[in-house]
């Protein structure tokens, strides 16, 4: 017996050996990982799902609420690189199995580790990881209950605004430079250290007077608002003007591995990006100051996007097309019932229209058999800040192109490097690995964008707070809890964003759905009473039907784990996945480069009661209130420039800040007690009162204010420091750079508000650029705005359980 008992040891020990040797030579067969299909089944796969365009039909089975992870680990993962099955059980469905979880892997240790030259890493580049756009965590404040891990579940980092006078740099010697040269603590060798990050001795967090710090990336190009059409200044032919010019755009690559390169090869100097100045663009030839535009129509258009968190997107993938489609109200003809509805307005319903972003084809007819390879979804747009993708795989390829630089079959052409003709500054800068034909000549195998998407595709909600989930699990959720505890707060501040709280409760609490259901609106909104709103957006429920991954070889014999997951579902996304008009300030929108970063000192008093001269003041970044940019992607779709789908909100408060579309709202340790964001808010007592962003909440009131521009001065405006309409000293803003791209000229690039500069920002709401400039969200901001304070702060106590 023993003998038995001691050879069957040897049997294992000799089992883990060779496993382990395995591993070594091949890590995708380790410890009985099922291996990858091989390239032809993947690349059959891939056609057979871009043809299908991903069309999700109505679900034709019951439904059922969505898993969620323990919420105190979600996204703990540490910052090392996710590689474990450990730091994937605080992200991923609990019900998939490990068969999957370990072919998850490759495309979670892909998103999490930095890549390097010799192994494709682009020589034009943003990051050194996917990852590398979402460090939020690095940032978070203690004491606010956020996650502390750089995943998929982050989001994008930002410490101060981004002053493009610097980061433009020039096209002839220097290049472009980076907002925040490292931000990024891990190394290549998957070591963490927070001692290399660029803060101790760049200068960056004073931008007023240096680059700024930020993780969200620049996209840049000119824009003909008669036309319609953006050039993304790549070299592809402008079709209004019949030419190119190539200053590697659209996106502005600014952290390039230059100390590898050289290593390598010490005859190649890669430089940041440089954005092209006004004098120099042959589309922007005779442009006029005042109307902002060229001879020709033109005008230059800088945005910044910024990564969000991945939370859910394979429920957004599974939302039938026709919910997505009937969501809009291009004609505002659906209204909604109130009992806080202003007159403010003459909207016809509730001002919130919202419509589809509808995806053309990024291969044109003509080359579509040569490259089948590189075609993508078209049809309804539901992934991407402006919803600008059809399907995941087109922004996990777009990551790993703009980003990272590295090819694959399905997007085989390198990042452009400036035409050194127009742009010397990088003609030293040049890509060291060769690509293709085959599909195993390329920088990346076949099989990490599927696996990417599938750890994407896993990845789960948390579960909601503790106050949120004792208000649902409730016997009747909607019965007002007495006296102002937690969860009463909780209960009032889902109540007054519009949540039917029975119908939440009864899809998202297993068990509670009544046999037969319960007659109330599918999507928990209250119908009876809207109260603010929030809801004509952010649609707290959708439901999913059957999942594209349904039959994905890339997931194994246990896919219909996740496909269980995914299908079938009532899930807490709340977004319309539309494409709402944002608030535009016209000036800010048409200036060559965004305004410079200015302070004005503010008055701390969100949570207090001023009492004489006793309330802090600090020194705030003023925040922008203008949201639309013309800058597109070089496959431009049917969103315009003052457009952006509704974000998701699952999550909000585990992740926290930065929040909007470029990370504006920001909230650093970095620099909290010394340059925060501020900007002004308005409640039931009080007008455009000073608010300085210092914790959660105050980022959070910060976000939903600029949802709208700011309320007209009135009888009740704010007396303290940094209160009143947010107006630049002067009424414009003075750039340090010039027209000629030069910090020395005596052209200067000015954001002028003219003669009456509170009309612009701070319209009267019966003024015509009220009617036109305010946002979709005017009639649901202005009820907020309505809001004592109390209500208001239930509100976000309400986002924060989510």
């Amino acid at each position: 017996m023993r003998k038995q008992q001691r050879f069957l040891l040897l049997i294992v020990g000799l089992s883990l050996g060779l496993s382990v040797l395995i591993g070594y030579i091949n890590p995708q067969k380790v410890f009985g990982q099922i291996p990858l299909p091989d390239d032809a089944t993947l690349i059959a796969r891939r056609r057979q799902e871009v043809a299908s365009n991903f069309v999700v039909q109505p679900p034709t089975r019951p439904l059922r609420p969505v898993e969620r992870v323990r919420r105190d680990t979600f996204g703990d993962v540490g910052l090392t690189p996710v590689s474990t099955l450990a730091q994937l059980d605080t992200l991923l469905y609990p019900s998939i199995p490990n068969s999957i979880r370990e072919r998850v892997l490759e495309g979670s240790t892909f998103f999490t580790t930095p890549n390097r030259v010799e192994n494709g890493f682009g020589s034009t580049s943003m990051q050194t990881r996917c990852a590398g756009c979402h460090l939020n965590a690095i940032e978070t404040v203690p004491n606010e209950g956020l996650l502390t891990g750089v995943s998929n579940v982050s989001r994008a980092n930002r410490t101060t605004p981004t002053n493009f006078s610097f980061v433009s740099g020039d096209t002839q010697v220097n290049g472009g430079r980076a907002p925040g040269s490292r931000l990024d603590p891990v190394d290549s060798d998957g070591s963490v250290s927070l001692g290399r990050l660029s803060i101790a001795s760049s200068g960056e967090l004073d931008a007023v007077n240096n680059t700024g710090r930020t993780g969200a990336f620049t996209v840049f190009g000119d824009y003909s608002a008669s036309a319609n059409v953006f050039d993304p200044l790549n070299g592809n032919i402008n079709r209004v003007t019949g030419f190119g010019q190539n200053y590697s755009g659209f996106l502005q690559h600014v952290r390039p591995p230059n100390e590898q390169l050289k290593a390598l090869d010490p005859t190649i100097d890669c430089k940041p990006d440089a954005i092209p100045s006004v004098s120099e663009d042959r589309n922007l030839v005779g442009f006029n100051p005042a109307t902002q535009q060229s001879s020709i129509g033109f005008r230059r258009a800088i945005t910044e996007l910024a990564g969000p968190p991945y939370i859910g997107r394979g429920l957004i993938e599974a939302i039938p097309n026709q919910d997505i489609i009937n969501a809009a109200d291009p004609n505002d003809i659906r209204g909604d019932k109130s009992s806080i509805k202003t007159a403010l307005f003459q909207c016809t319903g509730d001002c919130v229209t919202g419509q589809i972003n509808t995806i053309p084809s990024n291969i044109p007819v003509a080359q579509q058999q040569q490259r089948q390879n590189e075609l993508l979804a078209t049809g309804v747009g539901r992934f991407g800040l402006r919803a600008n993708g059809s399907e995941m795989l087109q922004f996990i390829l777009g990551g790993m192109f703009g980003s990272l630089s590295m090819t694959n079959l399905f997007s085989p052409v390198e990042q452009v490097i400036a035409d050194p003709a127009i742009a010397p500054y990088n003609s030293k800068c040049r890509n060291l690995i060769p690509d293709g034909p085959a599909p195993d000549q390329f920088e990346l195998d076949v099989s990490v964008p599927f696996s990417e998407r599938n750890f994407i595709r896993s990845t789960a909600p948390p579960e909601f707070g503790r106050n949120l989930l004792a208000v649902l699990r409730a016997k009747d959720p909607s019965r007002l809890l007495p006296g102002n505890n937690p969860a009463a707060r909780v209960q009032r501040g889902a109540q007054l964003f519009g949540v039917d709280l029975v119908a939440f409760s009864n899809r998202t609490i297993a068990g509670k759905m009544p046999r037969g259901g319960d007659g109330l609106d599918g999507n928990a909104i209250n119908q009876n009473d809207r109260m603010v709103g929030c809801v004509n957006c952010h649609t707290p429920i959708q439901r999913t039907g059957l999942s594209p991954a349904n039959g994905d070889p890339s997931l194994g014999p246990d896919a219909q784990a996740l496909v269980d997951a995914l299908s079938y579902r009532w899930a807490p996304l709340f977004s319309d996945i539309n494409i709402h008009r944002g608030p535009v300030i016209d000036v800010e929108r048409n200036s060559p480069i965004p305004r410079d970063p200015f302070l004005v000192s503010r008055a701390d008093v969100f949570g207090q009661r001023p009492s004489g001269n006793n309330v802090a003041t600090f020194m705030t970044y003023d925040l922008m209130r203008n949201f639309a940019s013309d800058s597109f992607t070089n496959q431009q779709a049917t969103a315009l420039g003052d457009q952006f789908r509704t974000p998701p909100l699952t999550g909000i408060g585990r992740v926290g800040p930065p929040f909007m579309h470029d990370a504006r709202v920001f909230l650093s340790t970095f620099n909290r007690d010394t340059t925060p964001a501020g900007t002004v808010t308005t409640n039931r007592e009080v007008t455009n009162e000073p608010l300085v962003v210092r914790n959660v909440d105050e980022a959070l009131l910060a976000a939903i204010e600029l949802h709208d521009l700011p309320a007209p001065d009135d009888s009740k405006t704010s007396t303290l420091p940094g209160g009143g309409c947010p107006v630049p000293p002067g009424g414009k803003v003075v750039n340090k750079l010039g027209y000629d791209g030069s910090l020395t000229s005596s052209d200067k690039i000015v954001v002028d508000y003219g003669p009456s500069p509170q009309n612009v920002i701070c319209p009267p709401y019966n003024s015509p650029l009220s009617n036109t400039r305010r946002s979709e969200a005017k009639e649901v901001m202005a009820r907020f705005r309505s809001l004592t304070r109390d209500d208001q702060r239930a509100i976000i106590a309400f986002l924060r359980e989510l």
